[in-house]
């Protein structure tokens, strides 16, 4: 009974967390002025003042890539745009402008087979964000009980089996968009990928500056984070390659 309770009050904080009632629009509407009037640099640090208030917003994000896009500076606009899907991973907007910046990016990277499953996987997930699945759940959970009513409280046979089978898979439909919400929710608050920012850079094999080289990575590629030493980052492409790079030389989505 107890993990139910705490299973509720995840799913309804998840619900709620997204309100918009206290947040000041004036950082953000003031960026979109800027925008219009082609003040690229003004829009987006309008946009940083809006988010550093506070305020995770997927349009503040994407209208940032925006900017930077129009700048050519397509690292910038692929970490925004990025950073716009993990809020909002369902807009076609951000994906379509996600792709085309990632068409003007250097590097190619083809992902290997278990990483194809894995985006595959990704991608029916992020149908919905942690909020539309824990709306999902409750939705689920809620019709459950009420076949699960029907069962005990019907006197036709039919009436009872329809209803204790319906309340079962309903059930089981419950834990699993609640499974996906909690996926979601760990993508929005994790920080294990990142963006490269420097035009060039060299993987190494080791943390040091004398390492062996192992590979070249572009700006605006999108790497994993395995783990950090020192001013290190150990990365991981989608090819599965692996190397170390400056920390200063990516920067987390």
């Amino acid at each position: 009974m107890r993990s139910v309770f705490k299973i509720s009050l995840f799913l309804f904080g998840v619900v709620l967390c997204n309100n918009t009632w206290a947040i000041n629009y004036t950082q953000l509407d003031s960026g979109n002025v800027y925008y219009t009037k082609s003040l690229y640099d003004k829009a987006i640090a309008s946009y940083k003042k809006f988010i550093a208030e506070g305020n995770e917003s997927a349009q503040a994000y994407f209208n940032m890539g925006n900017c930077y896009f129009r700048e050519n500076d397509f690292a910038h606009a692929i970490l925004n745009y990025e950073k716009a899907k993990k809020l909002s991973p369902a807009d076609a907007d951000i994906q379509f402008n996600l792709q085309i910046a990632n068409l003007k990016t250097t590097d190619k990277i083809s992902p290997d087979a278990s990483s194809s499953i894995t985006n595959w996987w990704r991608n029916f997930v992020d149908t919905y964000s942690e909020k539309g699945w824990a709306i999902i759940c409750i939705v689920c959970f809620c019709i459950s009980l009420l076949l699960l009513a029907t069962y005990f409280m019907s006197r036709s046979l039919l009436l009872k089996q329809l209803g204790f089978w319906g309340a079962v898979v309903m059930f089981v439909a419950s834990i699993m968009t609640f499974s996906f919400s909690y996926e979601q929710y760990s993508v929005l608050t994790s920080h294990d990928t990142a963006i490269v920012i420097s035009s060039s850079v060299t993987a190494t094999g080791a943390p040091t500056d004398n390492a062996t080289k192992l590979f070249v990575v572009h700006e605006g590629a999108k790497v994993w984070i395995v783990k950090t030493e020192g001013n290190y980052t150990e990365i991981k492409l989608a090819n599965g390659n692996q190397g170390w790079l400056l920390t200063s030389d990516i920067e987390e989505i």
